[in-house]
């Protein structure tokens, strides 16, 4: 499927190969979208709870404001994509592989993540409020006021990751890896003056 363009559609599946469509306000509730690749689509205000999306590939894709509720990512790889605004709650995101793109104000709150690569990513503003993120990798992301309230970030690599708005202060750290701008920044937020 190629240059189509779909508005409040109901979708059950979809073709194996999808390029440069756009899906706005549709419906993916439950559908079987496993194998999908996707390369320069467009879903915006899309609802995929409870959709199968498991080994499904997406290349420059953009899924703006999307609901992931209970959705199946096993294994799904996200290449150079646009999640803006989207929300995971309670999705299957194990073995997914995320390389760089836009992943600002997505909403990732009590999600198990250890060992997630996030490297280069944007994901300003992002909500990982009580995400175990152990081991996860943030180099050159931008994590700027990200919430990371009550998340676990043990081993996490945060090094060259940009982290303006953090309040380092309300953070458990454990074993998790800074550069010296960042450990500066934590001293910083504990009252240290810092010359």
């Amino acid at each position: 499927m190629k240059d189509q363009i779909f508005t409040t559609e109901t979708f059950s599946s979809l073709p194996e190969q999808i390029e440069r469509c756009t899906f706005t306000d549709c419906q993916f509730r439950g559908a079987d979208l496993q194998d999908v690749k996707t390369s320069g689509c467009v879903f915006e205000n899309c609802d995929f709870t409870g959709a199968r999306l498991n080994d499904s590939t997406h290349h420059t894709s953009a899924f703006l404001n999307c609901d992931f509720q209970m959705a199946n990512l096993w294994t799904v790889n996200f290449s150079y994509c646009k999640m803006t605004g989207s929300s995971f709650t309670e999705a299957i995101l194990t073995g997914m592989t995320i390389e760089e793109g836009d992943w600002s104000y997505v909403n990732l709150r009590l999600q198990s993540l250890g060992k997630q690569s996030f490297k280069n990513v944007r994901l300003l503003e992002a909500d990982f409020y009580e995400a175990d993120l152990s081991g996860a990798v943030f180099t050159g992301a931008d994590l700027t006021r990200a919430k990371l309230m009550k998340a676990l970030l043990k081993k996490t690599d945060l090094r060259e990751a940009v982290v303006d708005g953090i309040n380092f202060k309300d953070l458990t750290l454990q074993e998790t890896k800074l550069d010296w701008h960042q450990a500066i920044r934590v001293a910083e937020s504990h009252g240290a003056k810092v010359d």
